[in-house]
């Protein structure tokens, strides 16, 4: 577990000075680890100290119930900004949630960073709203006044030009920007300074030859600067001819008959096993372009036809049913599924068609269920029917008079009651197995 220093030592100085913004560091369960002096006023004046506090005390009654699914939801997504309108007290803010890593990419706490809201409907350049895309914790950051003068960055602004912040704070960016492009950046910087626009580009970095998209935001006090890292996305396009190749291969060595169907209804793509099943069921060669109806089974079109508006609606579809095969006559069971195809904007533009044979597997299941089935009825009978003379055996055992049995009779009655009242302990355990499985 990192100590409080380590982890105020991750928070970008920018956000611990800030007079603009409430910052704060958390666990799951809302304990501070970190809190800046704006947010400390949002507690109660006492003499505890600040990491013995916790967020939840400073917000309204109605949003304390939901708040821990929230901070979950933030952990279980690592890589994403989660916004959250709270009110504390008489004080609504405006929260922007994300996972604080350390220099090993370890969690280390949930980042807070809080904006007041206004009544006003668009909120001004100075309550330091950024694009929704962007992360001040893990891209590039750092403000220009209006003379161009590096004002503040966090640390990868630092690692991005190769020198502390003592050396850039106060050098313009002309001195230090070391891009071959730099006449690029000037315009940009130079066109959002004086239409007080965002501006947003793409460009190569000679540097450390990565793609980043930069943001240029306009301030009442100078720029704020932004570079997101997108040589990975940049790259996509050359990997793109492998992804095809690999996702080529796991097709065709798929188990399941894999359909790709259009919005109009034809297919426009398939695996090998697809192909197959086409010209066993159907005796036909399966071709781009086929209508999908005329490939589905007896009875399995009547069923897509009565789902069909959920799947274009985004749900997946799935059922089981026995097929009889044209052909040979024998009845086949075979799962089927439909998969909605989305687009990044969410339009459905088709769906995948999945059919299995899971007709052995079908069989060992309910062969494995008719055993199960058949070894609780043989312990059901088992122990009804032991219970009942086994009670009279136990009562009968509690009638003998002992005191009219010889030394050695009682010997032997000493060892027929344990054995009488194990032999009841182990029904009834077997009964108890019996209840827990149906």
């Amino acid at each position: 577990m990192l100590k409080l220093d380590e982890i105020e030592s991750l928070v970008p100085a920018t956000f611990k000075n800030s007079d603009l913004i409430y910052v704060c560091v958390l666990d799951i369960e809302g304990q501070v680890y970190f809190a800046s002096k704006r947010f400390e006023k949002l507690f109660k004046p006492n003499a505890t100290v600040i990491q013995e506090k916790n967020f939840l005390d400073t917000l309204s009654k109605g949003d304390r119930p939901n708040i821990h699914d929230f901070f979950m939801k933030v952990v279980e997504r690592p890589n994403h900004n989660f916004q959250i309108d709270l009110q504390h007290g008489n004080t609504p803010i405006t929260w922007e949630f994300s996972v604080m890593k350390n220099e090993e990419g370890d969690f280390s706490g949930i980042l807070g960073l809080g904006y007041p809201k206004t009544s006003t409907h668009q909120a001004s350049l100075e309550e330091k709203t950024f694009p929704k895309d962007v992360s001040l914790i893990t891209d590039v950051f750092f403000q220009l006044n209006h003379s161009w003068e590096i004002v503040s960055l966090n640390e990868h602004a630092e690692k991005y030009f190769g020198y502390s912040e003592n050396q850039l704070l106060g050098k313009t960016i002309w001195q230090i920007y070391p891009d071959q492009n730099i006449y690029r950046f000037a315009l940009e910087f130079k066109n959002a300074k004086e239409t007080k626009t965002l501006r947003i580009f793409e460009e190569y970095s000679s540097i450390n030859g990565k793609w980043y998209k930069v943001f240029v935001i306009p301030r009442p006090t100078g720029l704020d600067i932004i570079f997101k890292d997108i040589s990975e996305i940049q790259n996509l396009s050359g990997e793109l001819k492998k992804s095809k190749l690999t996702l080529r291969n796991l097709l065709e060595n798929a188990e399941e008959c894999i359909f790709f169907v259009g919005k109009d209804l034809k297919i426009f793509g398939f695996n090998g096993k697809a192909e197959k099943l086409i010209s066993s069921f159907f005796c036909r060669s399966l071709k781009i372009g086929d209508k999908f109806l005329s490939c589905l089974f007896e009875g399995l079109d009547e069923f897509f036809l009565k789902h069909n508006e959920r799947i274009f609606k985004g749900e997946s579809v799935v059922l089981e049913n026995e097929v009889i095969h044209p052909r040979l006559g024998d009845k086949i069971w075979f799962n089927h599924k439909f998969y909605p195809l989305q687009e990044s904007d969410k339009r459905i533009n088709g769906f995948i068609y999945i059919c299995k044979d899971i007709h052995e597997e079908k069989v060992r299941i309910d062969k494995i269920k008719n055993q199960n089935r058949l070894m609780r009825d043989i312990l059901h009978r088992q122990s009804t029917t032991l219970r009942s003379p086994l009670s009279s055996i136990l009562g009968l055992l509690e009638l003998i008079d002992k005191s009219q049995m010889d030394k050695e009779n009682k010997k032997y009655f000493s060892y027929l009651k344990p054995l009488a009242q194990e032999l009841d302990k182990v029904i009834r355990e077997n009964s108890k197995q019996v209840s827990d499985l149906d």
